[in-house]
């Protein structure tokens, strides 16, 4: 393979009639690994962009003609969109119906380069599966395998361990690692997290205000003031949340549980579960883990409505007892939620204030009228974190982790009886982090409200934990699901 030597000099690339990006001095040679860092809104997905050479430029030097390859939630959505177009036309074949599947996603690759691929990531059960049922890890590892058929020049990796488990992290960190040491492609990495970072990485850069501010040595930049900041933030001050109007303020019918699923069974190409039993009753908070595709969003699936088989089973939630004639609409507005799958359906350009009024509503987009007090709440939300001044904006005009967090505010904005946090910490530099934990705690210490917390990482977990449940490997994948109680 050819030696890559790609270069910037004072790069200015246009990103929107008032806004820039500017990269103002970078080389990347084969063999070179770049870590960069940031906080949320400061640009990282449009630098991403603009290393790709997919923003024009305005003046200074940018390398021309090269292939570049970028990884991000971005390119992700976008297959899913494209997936889901494909899978619901009028009158779609049956491999139409099927969706897209890896297979059909590396079938134009060079056959040498694919085997290759295919055989370093572990692929080969992969290829036929729907992309819509890949684990987020595994539509990662595709969506890698996939820009690397293409030979790329450069390849670009925008928050690529987001939502993945401890094994599937440090197989990325190991795939990253193989493709720096094998294919003699300079690499970008972008991410949020300090146990992101790999240890092999030639540079360390800091992104602020969609330019490229720092970047040298690892051990220079991680003594940076700017740096420390961005990838350590302890617990923030204790705060008073907005209260929602009375009327959403809703308390279960009964005393009794707010979830219970009695000997519930759930086989996809595996038993998912055998004779589960799960009850949350009132003021509890579980912490829900385990690896990615053992069954965690499918427990919160069956709890929500938005898995079909909640009509197969014993599913009681709120007092309802699911399939009996109920609405999910009566039994939606006891609860908020957060979830990778919310996000990647929250493609609306909504302002902003509506994306959190439509938390009232149980609705992606706003098509309810709301009133005085409503607004005011999503008012004093949004001052809140910070974007009172941008109620009016499109939610697609901010990065990533700035929807996650509109999304959380979204899903807390009714104060439920109930929260279903999945992930919600994803793509979050240190500070949103801890302002997020430090809402949810408030929400454990004040009121009604039980929650539902899912997350990769342990640090995560917010303090109050009542309950534990874990699903632990046992044998060649399958998992055994441990209930305890926390104690004191």
């Amino acid at each position: 393979m050819q030696n890559i030597s790609l270069s910037w000099q004072n790069a200015v690339f246009k990103l929107s009639e008032k806004l820039s990006v500017s990269i103002p001095a970078l080389s990347l040679n084969s063999h070179d690994l770049i870590v960069l860092i940031g906080s949320n809104g400061c640009g990282k997905t449009s630098v991403a962009r603009a290393l790709a050479g997919e923003l024009p430029l305005l003046e200074g030097t940018a390398p021309q003609h090269f292939n570049a390859a970028l990884v991000s939630f971005e390119k992700q959505q976008k297959l899913f969109e494209d997936d889901y177009n494909l899978r619901n036309t009028d009158a779609a074949s049956e491999q139409e119906e099927r969706g897209y599947t890896p297979r059909d996603l590396l079938k134009d690759s060079d056959p040498k380069i694919l085997w290759e691929v295919i055989k370093a990531f572990n692929l080969a059960n992969l290829l036929d599966r729907p992309v819509r049922l890949l684990s987020g890890g595994e539509g990662r590892k595709i969506l890698i395998a996939q820009c690397l058929c293409t030979s790329p020049d450069l390849l670009i990796l925008d928050a690529p361990f987001d939502a993945l488990d401890v094994k599937s992290r440090q197989n990325l960190l190991e795939i990253i690692s193989y493709i720096h040491e094998n294919y003699e492609i300079p690499i970008v990495l972008i991410v949020n997290r300090p146990d992101e970072i790999p240890a092999n990485l030639s540079m360390m850069g800091i992104i602020q205000d969609l330019k490229i501010i720092k970047i040298d040595k690892k051990e220079i930049i991680e003594k940076d003031e700017d740096a420390k900041a961005l990838l350590f933030c302890g617990n923030l001050p204790d705060i008073t949340l907005p209260k929602a109007p009375a009327k959403f303020r809703l308390l279960p019918l009964n005393p009794g549980p707010l979830v219970e699923l009695k000997n519930v069974n759930i086989t996809y190409n595996r038993p998912i579960f055998k004779d589960l039993n799960f009850t949350v009753m009132p003021h509890e908070h579980w912490q829900i883990s385990g690896p990615n595709g053992a069954g965690k969003s499918t427990l919160l699936s069956l709890i929500t409505g938005d898995n079909p088989l909640v009509y197969t089973n014993d599913v009681t939630v709120f007092g309802f007892k699911r399939g009996s004639g109920e609405s999910i609409w009566d039994i939606k507005k006891y609860f908020g939620v957060v979830s990778g799958a919310l996000h990647l359906d929250y493609r609306v350009s909504a302002p902003l204030i509506n994306v959190v009024l439509s938390g009232f509503y149980d609705s992606i987009g706003l098509y309810n009228r709301p009133g005085d007090e409503e607004i005011n709440c999503a008012k004093a939300w949004l001052k809140l974190i910070g974007l009172e001044h941008k109620e009016q904006m499109s939610f697609k005009q901010l990065s990533f982790g700035q929807q996650r967090i509109l999304l959380i505010v979204r899903a807390l904005v009714k104060n439920p009886p109930l929260l279903i946090l999945d992930e919600p910490l994803q793509g979050l530099d240190s500070y949103a982090r801890a302002m997020v934990r430090s809402f949810i705690s408030y929400f454990m210490h004040h009121g009604d409200t039980s929650i539902l917390f899912v997350s990769h990482h342990a640090e995560d977990a917010p303090e109050g934990i009542t309950n534990k449940l874990t699903f632990v490997p046992v044998g060649d994948n399958n998992y055994e699901i441990v209930q305890e109680k926390v104690k004191d």
